[in-house]
């Protein structure tokens, strides 16, 4: 099993600059994306990342592709890193969400855990489907050092799980883009701590 797992939020995008609630749409990352992953490369470099897995979704893969040019990997893409399915709310920013759902607006805010919206994952689903994508890449007995590239939601739910917090703290967790998070499978508990 991997001992090493580092997880990087994708870069910037103008999704992300806005508030807008991007989910599987397929954007790139914007100027300022790409140039804060540049900042970062020498320090995941010492990382000695062996393989690297990515989300489908544009933003992640472009992401991938930026660090890899420095560490010339195999990009594997896993679907299960991918960002949460957010079915109406897709596109909105979070002004016009609130305006467009009260009710759910607020349920979001306060039990996120318990919002369900036809279209939509819950926060469970997200968490089950991390789980399955992080023990699916973990499974390489060969390689101690991973980097996956993935999504806000994937981050939070992951350091939910491995840190014993509550669901509905996710909307108090704070992952900005291209900040890398260390799941540490060598202990017997495991712990997501953010490394940069």
């Amino acid at each position: 099993m991997a001992k090493k797992i580092y997880l990087l939020r994708h870069g910037l995008t103008e999704s992300n600059k806005k508030k807008i609630y991007a989910g599987w749409s397929d954007e790139c990352l914007c100027k300022e994306g790409v140039s804060a992953l540049l900042e970062i490369e020498r320090k995941i470099k010492e990382f000695n990342i062996e393989r690297i897995f990515s989300s489908p979704i544009r933003r992640a893969i472009q992401t991938a592709e930026v660090i890899n040019s420095f560490l010339n990997k195999k990009i594997e893409i896993e679907k299960n890193l991918k960002e949460m399915k957010m079915g109406p709310w897709e596109g909105l920013s979070e002004d016009e969400v609130a305006k467009s759902f009260p009710s759910e607006w607020k349920i979001w805010n306060l039990r996120p855990s318990e919002l369900k919206i036809d279209g939509r994952e819950t926060l469970e689903e997200v968490q089950i489907r991390a789980l399955n994508g992080i023990r699916r890449i973990a499974e390489d007995l060969d390689r101690s050092r991973i980097l996956a590239i993935t999504h806000v939601s994937i981050i939070r739910v992951l350091m939910i799980y491995y840190n014993n917090w509550y669901l509905d703290d996710y909307r108090k967790i704070d992952v900005p883009n291209a900040t890398c998070y260390l799941l540490d499978n060598k202990s017997q508990k495991k712990k997501v701590l953010r490394v940069l």
